[in-house]
């Protein structure tokens, strides 16, 4: 089986699979049905091109030749029809060409088995049966491939000068693909007019079906560097096999005497290993060259989004990393402007504000977020909304939705922006960042996308670090500076300084332990993994759930904050407390200290009808779950009572453990912020010292109180608190229940 047999095998499998693909699909359009029947025609001259190839007399040849002729006479017309089709060029003159078109492919059809289309085969350069062009066939060319073919090429540069950046780069990707398969099936014509050209372009005649299915059934295209480079590198390693393919075939028939004997397969034992070493090695050593060499520019492009990504891990000033997002995207893409916007999570309701922009107005970089139904968008779909397609999009929603996109689309023109990313973070958006267009004109391609993606998702989190990092900063100084406001009057305020002291003490020691431990181990499995000790799939978890303890930690400490000086807001409704209970103690048995020291969680039944009560019912779980995670952190053996009383217009929630106990000198301290006692740092080292801090803010904003009681150390201890009973509504400050907060601008 020679090369050309081969390539025309891939050009007809190809061709049928995407021309399936289309009518399994959407085959009821115009453009996708007509490109249905080009594929079917580029099938149909492929596999009888192959069967000719492979012929072994002349009568047979003659007859595969004059077959697959009639495949090549259909393709030029159904590639205008199609080309106008996707065009959507409905006006006289194109449809009179078209017609014409078809007109005289029916004549060329009719004469395809006649000696003046072919005149018959001879041998010629190697070919034992190679066709002779009769008179019409020279007609045929002209008028077919040079008209014909050559109408669809004008139609498409008129059409790309007034289209916009989207419909641009798909037509110039269409034109490339003509270009690429109508050349290269060209060379075969050589030949027929004793022309001594091999058809070297044969085997590149199917890349055109694949780069116009591209075209047709993809919004946005990969870049045009992008697909050559791909094609360079295919082409490499298909020469590559092709020749060591022969050469083994060679190398079996001159040493073994064949391919099928046991000493060619004993051998294939041997051959094969190696052979799949030299196939990585090349195709490893041709991209390697296609990058350094070929395509530098798309690589630096690459390398340094990508480079971006990992930088944007080793900041956590906000400002730095917002400078470095917004610079380094508008260098390297060549953008005519770029800018971050953030929500202001101080205001409320929340707003958005200006980080960092470059070449847009502030203001109208403002307005386009006033569309609510960009921030909507974002947060659904989390993935970069490109202007240009906005049309597209529209015109396969419902009405409402239409005008939303068109809105929208109208606001990203006002200001000229071409593109806006989601900042997400805890699956919420925090920002966006908003990219022009680019300075070259082009169009943002599939490459582009995946990078800004990817960087988008990266800058979020790296955003959200630096945030979280500062209100710690801010945190940490306004506890300094309440302990220096108390250390003006020594004298007088010498105690409540110590408290001060011992509380920032504690919660120095806590950051240490909870940012510090996680990040060190964080940073060691990442180190392995980047090293290859440790696989992604085993270091990952690990790194997300010290993530996980970081943002728990520094969300506690948030709460703790807001909370300071201030009476917690309530949304007070009427709660069964006794169900959520037992679900909660359902969920608590399955936690991992509560089944692996066989502690046992028990609800007392009382002598009376447990009432409903008037509370927080999300604040309130909130003061449960953590009752009782300390209750199971801290008993090493024995159980967990749960048991109810009534106490006036209250109910009371009592939770015993048999566990550590609390000693006499912790006991003042235990609803203090950041302060653990000793037994408690060797029980759990992981707790922050907040729990109950909050959670006693909690009750008492109810309305109830929060109380302890312990006989000592290793001698358990018992919580308790009160809500008020359902009707009794007046004992909590009733609070209107508030709306979501709706985003607002500036």
């Amino acid at each position: 089986m020679t090369f050309y047999a081969v390539a025309a095998l891939i050009n007809a499998i190809t061709s049928l699979t995407l021309g399936s693909l289309i009518f399994f699909k959407n085959r009821k359009n115009t453009t996708n049905y007509t490109f249905i029947l080009l594929s079917g025609a580029v099938f149909f001259w492929s596999i009888f091109y192959f069967l000719w190839q492979i012929s072994t007399d002349h009568d047979t040849a003659l007859f595969y030749t004059r077959l697959l002729s009639i495949g090549s006479i259909f393709i030029p017309v159904f590639y205008l029809h199609w080309v106008l089709s996707f065009l959507e060029i409905k006006k006289f003159i194109s449809k009179a060409i078209l017609w014409f078109g078809y007109a005289v492919t029916l004549i060329f059809l009719a004469f395809s088995f006649s000696p003046i289309f072919i005149k018959g085969v001879e041998e010629i350069m190697g070919f034992a049966f190679w066709p002779k062009a009769g008179w019409l066939y020279t007609a045929y060319l002209l008028i077919s491939y040079g008209g014909l073919v050559g109408y669809g090429l004008i139609e498409l540069i008129k059409s790309y000068s007034h289209s916009n950046n989207l419909r641009q780069y798909q037509i110039k990707y269409i034109i490339t693909g003509t270009i690429i398969g109508f050349l290269g099936g060209a060379t075969n014509f050589f030949l027929w007019y004793d022309i001594k050209i091999l058809p070297f372009g044969n085997v590149v005649t199917s890349l055109y079906v694949f780069i116009l299915f591209y075209a047709m059934i993809r919004y946005r295209l990969m870049d045009i560097r992008i697909i050559i480079q791909k094609i360079f590198i295919y082409f490499v390693v298909a020469v590559f096999t092709y020749i060591a393919f022969y050469a083994s075939i060679g190398f079996y028939n001159n040493t073994f005497g064949g391919v099928f004997n046991g000493a060619s397969y004993a051998f294939g034992v041997i051959l094969a290993p190696l052979f799949a070493w030299f196939f990585y090695t090349v195709d490893r050593g041709v991209r390697i060259f296609a990058n350094k060499y070929l395509f530098v520019s798309l690589y630096n492009y690459q390398e340094t989004i990508n480079k971006l990504v990992d930088e944007l891990n080793n900041y956590i000033d906000l400002d730095k990393i917002i400078g470095l997002i917004v610079n380094t995207i508008k260098d390297t893409m060549q953008l005519d402007r770029a800018g971050v916007l953030l929500v202001n999570t101080k205001t409320s309701p929340i707003k958005y504000q200006v980080a960092k922009v470059i070449g847009f107005n502030e203001f109208n970089g403002i307005s386009l977020v006033q569309d609510n139904f960009l921030t909507k968008y974002l947060t659904k779909n989390q993935k970069p909304l490109v202007g240009d397609e906005l049309i597209m999009l529209s015109s396969k929603m419902d009405e409402r939705s239409k005008k939303s996109f068109l809105k929208l689309y109208n606001h990203m023109e006002k200001i000229e922006a071409a593109l806006c990313l989601p900042l997400m973070a805890n699956k919420k958006l925090i920002g966006i960042i908003v990219l022009g267009s680019k300075i070259s004109g082009d169009a943002y391609t599939d490459e582009d996308l995946r990078l800004l993606d990817i960087l988008s998702k990266q800058a979020g989190i790296a955003i959200e670090n630096a945030r979280q990092y500062k209100q710690i900063q801010e945190f940490g100084e306004t506890l300094k500076n309440k302990v220096d406001e108390q250390t003006k009057d020594i004298e007088t305020k010498n105690e409540y300084l110590q408290e001060l002291l011992n509380m920032k003490s504690d919660f120095l020691r806590v950051v240490n332990h909870q940012l510090n431990t996680p990040l060190s181990i964080m940073r060691g499995y990442f180190s392995m993994m980047k090293d290859g000790d440790y696989t992604p799939e085993k270091a990952l978890p690990v790194i997300e759930n010290g993530l996980d303890r970081i943002i728990d930690t520094v969300s506690a400490f948030w709460d703790a904050y807001k909370l300071e000086g201030e009476k917690m807001k309530m949304e007070p409704q009427k709660t069964d407390i006794a169900s959520l209970i037992e679900n909660m103690v359902k969920e608590k048995r399955k936690l991992k200290n509560a089944e692996e020291r066989k502690l046992k969680l028990e609800i007392e039944k009382p002598n009376f009808v447990i009432p409903e009560v008037w509370c927080d019912f999300q604040k309130i779980t909130h003061v449960i779950s953590n009752l009782l995670d300390n209750a199971v952190n801290y008993t090493h053996k024995g159980k967990i009572t749960i048991s109810y009383e009534l106490d006036d217009s209250f109910l009371k929630i009592n939770i015993k453990d048999t566990g550590a106990g609390i000693s006499e000198e912790y006991r003042n301290k235990i609803f203090q912020k950041f302060s653990r006692g000793a037994n408690a740092l060797k029980m759990n080292p992981n707790g922050s010292g907040i729990g109950l801090y909050i959670a006693k803010k909690i009750v008492e904003g109810n309305g109830g109180e929060l109380s302890f009681y312990s006989a000592g150390e290793d001698k358990g201890t018992t919580f308790s608190f009160t809500v008020p009973i359902h009707g009794n509504k007046t004992k909590v400050e009733e609070v209107s229940v508030n709306k979501p907060n709706k985003i607002e601008i500036f």
